[in-house]
């Protein structure tokens, strides 16, 4: 396993080689997004929280609103956005405020930087890395406090999601704090870093709990590499035997999905599984269109 991780690890670099403004330019996001640049004591590093706002903020003073966190945001927050403004066009999912958490500066060199912070255990020739812990405590007591504070969050919705390493990072806050988020999604969760610490971590939390009160959803691309893969599959299925109490649990595979490509699907189904308690039960738009042009 260990001759994995390094594989691994060689992997992501090549893979992916309190101030507030209205845009940045060092990579795409949609237009309005807002940026707050802060830094934690606790990992020592500089953060950048992206925040996108729904249509109706503005105008629905007294409305709060569940909140989604995604790391990687210089990756995937144009790309969640979009999805659910797709999302509410075909008035599937309430409106929602999205946080996505990232690195400030246009040289940032985000790969390393994010193996420092989800990695559990130190990775060979990545220094600081091993730093999850202290980047979860960053999250929950500086991350989450400081987006309440701005904004008119509903904290008794609120779910935390990523791609790869930040797919295993959701699995390991899921298991190491599930009560902070409730509802998880981890597409093509990278569970080879760590020489298995998530099973081993999962093991444990299972010795002491009969319980998991999370939704939770699972993903991965039928045409990953099979080292990498293979060890989701696994894993879903300890949690599926499991039998956890309170876990509504979703495993999903995405049909000739590859590393990347499942970013999409993964974050239409999982945002569509966590959030299922928020569909607005209103019918399709376009049924409405429909029958006013049958009643002409």
């Amino acid at each position: 396993m260990k001759i994995y991780c390094c594989y691994l690890c060689a992997f992501f670099s090549l893979l992916f080689s309190s101030h507030v403004s209205a845009s940045s330019e060092h990579f795409f996001v949609a237009p309005g997004t807002q940026f707050h640049q802060l830094h934690s004591e606790k990992t020592g590093r500089d953060y950048e929280l992206l925040v996108t706002l729904p249509s109706s903020y503005q105008t629905d003073k007294e409305r709060h609103y569940p909140v989604i966190f995604l790391t990687d945001a210089q990756w995937d927050m144009a790309l969640v956005t979009n999805i659910l403004g797709k999302l509410n066009y075909d008035n599937h999912l309430h409106e929602m405020i999205l946080v996505g958490i990232s690195y400030p500066g246009k040289d940032a060199d985000y790969g390393q930087l994010r193996l420092k912070d989800m990695s559990p255990l130190p990775i060979p020739d990545v220094a600081d890395s091993g730093s999850a812990e202290a980047f979860l405590n960053t999250i929950e007591s500086q991350f989450i406090p400081h987006i309440e504070n701005h904004y008119r969050v509903d904290p008794s919705i609120r779910a935390l999601g990523g791609v790869s390493l930040g797919g295993a990072f959701s699995l390991y806050v899921a298991l190491k704090k599930p009560e902070l988020f409730q509802r998880y999604i981890a597409i093509s969760p990278a569970v080879i870093v760590g020489d298995g610490y998530l099973f081993e971590l999962e093991k444990s939390y299972s010795q002491t709990h009969k319980s998991l009160p999370v939704r939770l959803f699972t993903t991965y691309g039928e045409d990953e590499y099979p080292l990498f893969k293979d060890p989701i599959i696994k894993f879903q299925t300890i949690l599926e035997n499991r039998l956890y109490a309170n876990l509504h649990l979703r495993n999903h595979s995405m049909e000739e999905g590859r590393h990347g490509s499942i970013a999409v699907e993964g974050w239409l189904h999982g945002l569509l599984w966590v959030f299922k308690d928020q569909r607005t039960g209103k019918e399709d738009p376009l049924k409405a269109m429909f029958d006013s042009m049958e009643n002409e």
